[in-house]
């Protein structure tokens, strides 16, 4: 199983007027006519050569509709800067992966309530390898859905991963605190052949985070338990302080994790059961997206089986505004990301329960790879909320194991 960094970054801000409401139609404009031309000439994709060495409030307003509107105002308002380049490799899910995946056409179905279903005995199938959907008709009311399965299976395909994760305060000079410790997930369907798990739980995941630093928040440990069937999700968390472990109800996934602004439903941009979710399809578009190495970095395959990976970053995140002397934007903006045109579909989920903390989420979803670049979260009463984005690197052994659909 692949180890992996991940970073959540919460952003303390004083005052300020909140982001504008959500406009069901937004009209993208203002693409230069050399711009256009190249778009209408590669199906909607720009070459990186034809983009400027920087997007930023002087020029903005050019490439507006190559940006989702959250990253669009950060860049208008300054905080932000876009630096379009290169990647010397094909970012795609493996051979094996995608020929596994063309085997399941037909074969699954959706139902009304939002399970995964076998066609033939109309239950969650035990076990599927490859992408459910290989095929889907955008037309079909049914199509976000089936795109956020696509998703999850593209995770499950890693079996077990480990991530090595840091959560950062960061406040307008400085990283103001931490916390740091593994990430643990164990998929129990979406495995290859002959490397299935016994389940008569029906248990579709586990998930297991551990507070190893600072000393302070050590031994905090959250452990959730998701089920394949209707079974509402099971939570635990353990306090060091209180010395007690308390059961969590499933609309805990949206509350703040350790103190932060991420939930836990936010890992991968997506983490939670697709059925507690309405998934509607509602466009698709050509955006830039975020990679931290413009090369192919080889990765370790161990006897066991597991994947490790390098990293193209040194220390144990990638470097951020407020590490810079010179930068006069946000100080939690990521620095040396290089941004690359990628076609995606907009998916948008509802929460069914009204208990449920955010209202509207906006995904940006990999017509290739199914990897959600970017989230889009709205407030019960439409107001923005926040943006998420992700950015990732290629690793890859001489196998052909990548970590395609994974993140830093």
């Amino acid at each position: 199983m692949p180890e992996k960094k991940t970073i959540i970054i919460t952003i303390k801000a004083k005052g300020g007027k909140k982001e504008m409401k959500r406009k069901k139609n937004i009209k993208c404009f203002g693409l230069s006519l050399c711009s256009l031309f190249v778009l209408l000439l590669c199906s909607g994709i720009l070459q990186a050569m034809d983009l400027p060495k920087v997007i930023d409030k002087t020029n903005c307003a050019q490439y507006k509709d190559i940006l989702i509107p959250a990253l669009y105002r950060a860049v208008e308002r300054g905080a932000y800067v876009v630096t379009p380049g290169k990647i010397n490799f094909e970012y795609k899910l493996p051979v094996s992966f995608l020929a596994a995946s063309a085997k399941n056409a037909g074969k699954f179905d959706v139902t009304s309530e939002g399970d995964l279903i076998d066609k033939q005995t109309g239950k969650y199938p035990e076990n599927i390898y490859g992408l459910p959907f290989p095929n889907i008709d955008l037309k079909d009311p049914k199509a976000g859905s089936k795109i956020i399965y696509n998703f999850d299976f593209k995770i499950y395909r890693f079996m077990g991963i480990k991530s090595k994760t840091r959560i950062m305060w960061i406040n307008k000079t400085e990283n103001e605190r931490y916390l740091a410790g593994p990430d643990h997930r164990l998929a129990l369907n979406g495995r290859p052949p002959g490397q299935e798990i016994k389940n008569p739980d029906k248990v579709l995941s586990f998930e297991f985070q551990q507070n190893d630093e600072p000393m302070s928040g050590r031994g905090t440990n959250l452990m959730s338990y998701i089920f394949m069937d209707v079974r509402e999700d099971v939570s635990y968390a353990f306090v060091p302080a209180i010395r007690r472990i308390r059961q969590t109800g499933t609309t805990t996934r949206s509350d703040p994790v350790f103190g932060t602004d991420g939930w836990l439903d936010l890992n991968n941009l997506w983490a939670g059961k697709a059925r507690t979710m309405n998934w509607k399809y509602v466009g698709e578009k050509t955006i830039l997206v975020g990679f931290t190495s413009p090369n192919m970095l080889p990765a370790q395959e161990l006897p066991d089986g597991r994947m490790t990976r390098p990293y193209p970053y040194t220390g144990d995140h990638v470097k951020f505004g407020y590490e810079d002397p010179n930068w006069k934007g946000a100080s939690w903006a990521p620095q040396n990301i290089i941004y690359v045109p990628r076609k995606v579909w907009i998916v948008e989920q509802m929460p069914k329960d009204s208990y449920y903390n955010w209202g509207l989420h906006v995904n940006y979803v990999d017509q290739e790879t199914y990897t959600i670049w970017y989230k889009e979260v709205f407030e019960r009463s439409g107001e923005f909320r926040t943006w998420v984005s992700m950015s990732t690197h290629l690793s890859e052994t001489p196998s052909g194991k990548n970590n395609t659909g994974d993140y830093d």
